[in-house]
This record gives C-alpha cells, sequence and structure tokens, in this order.
C-alpha cells in the first residue's frame, strides 16, 4: 500500500471511531481495566510517569520526556488535545506515530475486543488513542512512558493503567466544573482517584491547599509517599520569549544557571515539579545525570504554549484555556512584554469560564478581536464573547482592575479574519496574542504557521 493509500485509509479509520465523550462514565475504567489484561497488559512493560492536573500537565509532560530522552531512554508520549494531527498525542523519542503504525496497532487490538465481543465502537477515541499508545509503546520497546490523564481522574481512560512508578500532580484549579465538580475540592477529589497502591506521588509545593490536602488524604489512603519540594526558590537570571535561565534550590535539588527551552512565568511552576519528579527518581536509582537533565530541559519543545509565529509585529499563540491558564499567561505577558500595546486574539469554547477569563485580559488589552473557533458544537460565537467583554467593562470593574481607558473590541469570523484584522491595527511597539482555545492553535497551524508543529 503506498503513502497516499495509507494515509486515506487513516483518516477514514479516525473518522470512523466513536466520538462519544464518556469522561464521566464510572462503566468505562473497569471496561478498559479488562481491554488491558486481554492484551496482556502493555503496561507492564515499561515504566510509567501518570500525570494529571489542570494546567501544566504537557509541559511537565514534554520536559520529563525530554529529560528522559537525552538520557538515552526509549519514551513514549501520551498527551492530549492535538493541535493538528491527532497523531501528535502519541509520540516516542519525540517523533509521532505514523499512519501506517496506527493502523496496524488498531489492527492488533481490534481483534482482542471481538474476542471479547465487543467491536470497535463500544470504545470512544479517546479510549481507542489510549489502548493505541500502551500497546504501540510496547511494540516500540519503550523503557518510559509519560501519560497524561484527559479529564479528571477517577473516569478517565488512563486510569486502567496498573500502579505507575510515579503518579504526577499538577496545578489542580476550576476547568470542566459541569463534568468534574463546581470547586477545587471536588475536582481534586475526582483526579485524586489515579493514586493506586505502589506508586509515588509528586506534586506542587505551592498546590491550592485545598487541593494538596485532598491528595495528602488519598495518598494516605493507599498507603503512598508524596512528595513535594519544599522551601524551592527558582530565581530567573535571564528570560527571553523562547528560553528562560534560572537557579532552582530546595532541599531535593540545587542547580544554577539551568537553561530551559520554554518561556513564561507559568513555566516556572511545571519545572519546580520537573525538578521534584527528578530528585525522586534520582533517589529511586534511576539513572539521570546531571548532563542529561540539562540537555533535555535545554532542548524541550512544546508547540502552542508561548509560540513566537512572526517577529514583526510580533505575534505570539498559547492555548491558554481556562481562568488560571490565562492568568498565567497575562502575568507572563506583561512581564516579558512590559512595554507593547497589547493586541488579544481570542476564541473560546462555549463549555469554558469565559467571563472569567476576559476579566484577566481586559486590564492588559489595548484591543481585544473574538473569533470564533472551528468547533460546530462547542464554538462560542465571536459576537457573544464580545458582547460579554463590552458587558464586563463596568465602572466598577474599571475602578478595580486600575482600568483607565477602555480598550476597543472587535470582531472577527474565523481566526485568519481576526489576525488580518490585527495586524491592521498594529503599531511597530504592538504585540498580538492569540489564545483561549486549542482548537484555535489548529486553525493557525491549519493555515501554515509555522512552529506548532512537526
Amino acid at each position: 500500500m503506498d503513502a497516499a493509500a495509507i494515509e486515506q485509509r487513516y483518516q477514514d479509520l479516525l473518522s470512523q471511531l466513536n466520538q462519544a465523550m464518556l469522561a464521566n462514565n464510572h462503566q468505562r475504567v473497569p471496561l478498559l481495566r479488562r481491554i488491558m489484561a486481554h492484551l496482556g497488559h502493555p503496561d507492564h512493560y515499561y515504566h510509567v510517569i501518570h500525570i494529571a492536573g489542570t494546567n501544566g500537565k504537557g509541559s511537565t509532560g514534554a520536559m520529563l520526556a525530554s529529560i528522559l530522552w537525552a538520557q538515552g531512554y526509549q519514551v513514549g508520549r501520551f498527551s492530549s488535545p492535538a493541535i493538528n494531527d491527532a497523531r501528535e498525542q502519541l509520540q516516542c523519542n519525540g517523533t509521532w506515530i505514523s499512519p501506517a503504525e496506527f493502523i496496524d496497532t488498531y489492527d492488533e487490538i481490534l481483534p482482542v475486543l471481538q474476542n471479547m465481543g465487543l467491536d470497535a465502537n463500544d470504545v470512544s477515541i479517546f479510549e481507542w488513542f489510549f489502548l493505541i499508545s500502551v500497546v504501540w509503546f510496547r511494540n516500540q520497546d519503550v523503557q518510559w512512558a509519560v501519560i497524561e490523564a484527559g479529564l479528571g481522574g477517577l473516569y478517565d481512560a488512563t486510569n486502567a493503567l496498573a500502579s505507575p512508578q510515579l503518579t504526577v500532580f499538577t496545578k489542580i484549579a476550576l476547568d470542566h466544573t459541569a463534568i468534574l465538580g463546581p470547586t477545587i475540592t471536588a475536582i481534586a477529589q475526582n483526579k485524586s482517584k489515579i493514586i493506586k497502591p505502589h506508586t509515588t506521588v509528586v506534586t506542587l509545593n505551592d498546590q491550592y491547599s485545598e487541593a494538596l490536602a485532598v491528595l495528602q488524604t488519598e495518598a494516605l489512603n493507599q498507603g503512598v509517599r508524596l512528595v513535594t519540594a519544599k522551601h524551592a526558590q527558582l530565581t530567573v537570571t535571564e528570560q527571553t520569549l523562547t528560553q528562560t535561565v534560572v537557579d532552582a534550590h530546595s532541599q531535593l535539588f540545587d542547580w544554577t544557571q539551568l537553561t530551559v527551552g520554554l518561556s513564561g512565568t507559568y513555566q516556572l511552576q511545571n519545572l519546580r515539579l520537573v525538578l521534584t519528579v527528578v530528585a525522586v527518581l534520582q533517589q529511586q536509582q534511576v539513572n539521570l545525570t546531571n548532563g542529561a537533565i540539562r540537555r533535555g530541559l535545554q532542548h524541550v519543545n512544546l508547540p502552542g504554549r508561548l509560540t513566537v509565529l512572526q517577529e514583526q509585529p510580533l505575534i505570539i499563540a498559547d492555548g491558554a484555556h481556562n481562568p488560571d491558564g490565562i492568568t498565567a499567561l497575562v502575568t507572563s505577558i506583561k512581564q516579558l512584554l512590559a512595554d507593547r500595546q497589547l493586541i488579544w486574539v481570542v476564541g473560546v469554547l462555549q463549555d469554558k469560564a469565559y467571563p472569567k477569563m476576559l476579566a484577566k485580559i481586559l486590564p492588559a488589552a489595548e484591543i481585544l478581536i473574538t473569533n470564533t473557533p472551528a468547533n460546530p458544537e462547542r464554538a462560542l460565537s465571536a459576537t457573544k464573547l464580545a458582547q460579554t467583554a463590552t458587558n464586563l467593562l463596568t465602572p466598577a470593574f474599571m475602578a478595580a482592575t486600575n482600568l483607565a481607558q477602555l480598550p476597543t473590541i472587535l470582531t472577527a469570523t474565523t481566526i485568519t479574519d481576526a489576525l488580518a484584522q490585527a495586524k491592521q491595527q498594529a503599531t511597530a511597539n504592538s504585540a498580538i496574542i492569540v489564545t483561549g482555545s486549542f482548537y484555535v492553535i489548529r486553525e493557525l497551524q491549519q493555515a501554515g504557521w509555522p512552529g506548532l508543529g512537526q
């Protein structure tokens, strides 16, 4: 079969997969555990680092995978969402699964399902990607698999994993509240249910207190150790739009002039967690040299997080899509581009907390241009997003945020139209920030913007 035929079969296969979102169905994980057993427990063939949290999973996973790869290990990585091609979610040593490998692995799993009395449609698309990843990792002889939970934890497909070597929690915040619950405590309780006996739990020392309390209780219930880096101090000695140099110290690690190939104030939190994870791995006698750690962090690549698309006018894309992520992005942008006129191009999904996101963006915006993401089922219209922004700009809001001048609010139908408007409005001192959803970032990649994927 030639490459074009393989690509066509891959696309046909994707379109046939069950698109149902089953993130709150309590029957799914037991089913997936039975499937994993019938597949011969593929996740027993390599060490697993299981990552859950609200923000920072992608950055944390990318840094850990890059470090392990720099040490010379075969490293699998399962992450979501994809920016453009769904294969981005399954990587080995930084390379996506090929269409042929995807098809072959699917064809390896399907007869096992059929022998169980199931068919392909009994498994959702996210569950398929998870199953294909763990089997492909086994076939690739990976030694380490860095696997990110999708939504939540308790009912997430990745909770079908056996006890991982490490269970890592990034920052837990409000997101997907309709599914996971309205409070940080409720969300943390859902996510904490990936903690299993015989693992070691690692999380942030500055995790929200209510989330940390939940994780500590669950770790205690499972009889496992929970590790945080106490007294962790990270000092930025140099920062550009493409990299950060830090000194990092705690009772677990001690680094000077550590160069990380990512930028943004919010990455410091993720880096602190990664350095804690690395210290725990070294305590467990995993071979990780300081040289490999430095190389891995310096060469980490993560499209869609403070990605510079163009220098003049400066255009930056970031996939922040909830209030916590937007807060971190705004903080970073104000620090990195303190003297710039900021033009924000924002598109969101209607199930997100977009009023809170806008409340963070508006005080940092001279111009806001809304657009409608290319997701007909979930996208919020550009018009409604713009109207929400306008409604927020009350005298009380302006006084509370020290907003002296009303930002200009414009609408556009597509991200291409929005960027065209942004460029028309831009001056030599402008910076254009594109954010709000990974679906918007995906459209940018499909439009040919560089730096957003292979």
